[in-house]
């Protein structure tokens, strides 16, 4: 890094780093809002600043590179935070009745708000896919909200995918270098596909997030939307048949171990298909091999029959005298 570009970025940390202390004071100021938040989110300041200056004094590019990136996202972060405390988004959508309130007041444009909904959830705006699923099922019925996620959730996760495969894939470089980079495609090439498609299934994962790191690995654009296409609506058919069964599950007392129980489950299967993926993926593509055989198969008995039925017809036997 040049001088120029080292007095750049450090200046760039330290506006960040004033925004963020504005929107938390401002935050703190008008609500009411946890001691050690406060106490954690004054304390950040103290490292960044410095990893900052030694970064620029030292000249360690990836130093520099990591407190900016870092310190823009407090910043953005912040201004998320003010902005949900300040018009109180999180209990408006924090229950199913609450969304369904929200959906109902829109008529017969429901749907297409509930479309835009399901699709935010997958990209921008973390809101968990069981409370809209399951408003929509009240609202709508299994069917369409099931059409309805579907539609939503498949354009968000192609818009994620792209952000990943745009953005993220040089993102990466520039943090951690090429050859890190190629380390990690080569690392990952082949267990990718296996893995991220049992994730998806699992109703824990962040989807956004799954998206976005399917984008930066080597998957072309065509596997990423037959996963989707495979995953998506079993994902929702599980939410909206098995989502009543994890309601009645309480998130205190006896319910923690289970809960516990049932991640640490997905965690184990994700671990294990990530472990085995290639014998994963050899024994699907002989299942495939198995199938396909056999429907060919089939169509060549098919044939034979037709053949030999239209060969009979000029049978002399067969000729009407």
């Amino acid at each position: 890094m040049t001088l120029r570009s080292r007095y750049i970025s450090l200046i760039t940390v330290s506006i960040a780093l004033i925004v963020y202390n504005i929107a938390l004071l401002y935050a703190f100021a008008n609500f009411n809002i946890n001691l050690y938040i406060k106490i954690v989110s004054i304390v950040l300041n103290v490292p960044l600043l410095i990893s900052a200056l030694v970064g620029v004094i030292r000249n360690y590019q990836q130093c520099v590179r990591w407190v900016l990136c870092i310190s823009a996202l407090l910043a953005i972060a912040s201004i998320c935070y003010h902005i949900v405390l300040k018009y109180d988004l999180i209990s408006k959508f924090d229950s199913t009745e609450k969304v369904q309130a929200f959906l109902s007041k829109y008529g017969a444009y429901a749907g297409i708000i509930f479309i835009v909904i399901q699709f935010l959830q997958v990209t921008i705006v973390p809101l968990p896919a069981a409370i809209t699923t399951l408003a929509g099922v009240a609202l709508f019925g299994f069917w369409p909200t099931f059409f309805y996620s579907v539609v939503g959730m498949m354009i968000g996760s192609m818009l994620a995918f792209y952000l990943g495969r745009k953005f993220g894939v040089k993102l990466i470089i520039w943090l951690f270098g090429k050859s890190a980079y190629d380390k990690y495609v080569k690392f990952t090439q082949g267990k990718d596909k296996i893995v991220l498609t049992l994730m998806f299934l699992f109703p824990f994962f962040p989807d956004d997030l799954l998206c976005i790191v399917a984008g930066i690995t080597d998957m072309k654009y065509w596997q990423f939307f037959i996963i989707m296409l495979i995953t998506r609506p079993l994902n929702i058919l599980i939410l909206e048949g098995a989502l009543k069964g994890f309601s009645s599950i309480p998130l205190t007392g006896y319910g923690i171990p289970i809960w516990i129980a049932i991640i640490a489950v997905a965690l184990i299967a994700v671990v294990l298909a990530f472990k085995y993926s290639n014998k994963l993926e050899k024994a699907l593509l002989s299942l495939f091999d198995k199938i396909s055989s056999k429907i060919k198969r089939n169509d060549k008995v098919k044939l034979k029959d037709i053949y030999s039925q239209s060969k009979s017809c000029y049978d002399k036997n067969n000729i009407i005298k």
